[in-house]
């Protein structure tokens, strides 16, 4: 019984066979790497529709309106309705409490509502309310402002302060506003 023992046979296959496990360790590397890259821009993806869907369009509306300090000091929302329009739109009513008077505060207001983007509307569509008042559209929503001025309790003091009122609702809402107010 011979055996055939050539000096390079056996290390020959050992190369070849490292040549192969280290390929498979490179392919294995590369789907690991692929993997984690998809991972991370499905994540991404996630967060960015989830934030698009969680965030209240009516809501933004409003925080995206800045004003002085002094013509928002306190603030309070009252919010009612579905934002997707499932039985009742979404409407947001957001009271604001400022130092100014009702000229002032009013022209800040203007100017915000402005410079967020928003364009007058058809005097028709305006619900209606008491006070410096404003009607306005931009992309599917609409936003109506006043400013009334605050009642004092004592009539010797010196009051100036206002009350801004912001009703913003999708365009859909606005029959449902208008029957509201006329009843």
């Amino acid at each position: 019984m011979a055996t055939d023992r050539r000096p390079g046979r056996a290390s020959s296959r050992l190369a070849a066979d490292l040549e192969q496990s280290g390929a498979r360790i490179e392919r294995l590397r590369m789907t690991v790497a692929a993997i984690a890259v998809l991972a991370v821009l499905l994540v991404a993806a996630v967060l960015w529709l989830g934030r698009a869907f969680t965030v209240d369009p009516t809501r933004r509306a409003a925080d995206e309106l800045t004003v002085p300090g002094w013509a928002a000091v306190n603030v309070h929302d009252e919010t009612y309705g579905s934002r997707w329009c499932l039985g009742e739109c979404r409407v947001r009513i957001r009271t604001w409490t400022s130092e100014g008077t009702v000229d002032d505060t009013a022209n800040e207001y203007w100017q915000a509502i402005l410079n967020a983007g928003w364009i007058p509307a058809d005097p028709e569509l305006c619900v209606g309310g008491l006070g410096e008042e404003g009607c306005y559209v931009r992309d599917e929503l609409y936003l109506e402002l006043w400013v009334v001025p605050v009642d004092c309790g004592d009539r010797y003091e010196l009051c100036v302060e206002s009350e801004v009122t912001a009703v913003v609702a999708a365009q859909a809402a606005l029959p449902r506003l208008a029957e509201e107010r006329s009843a």
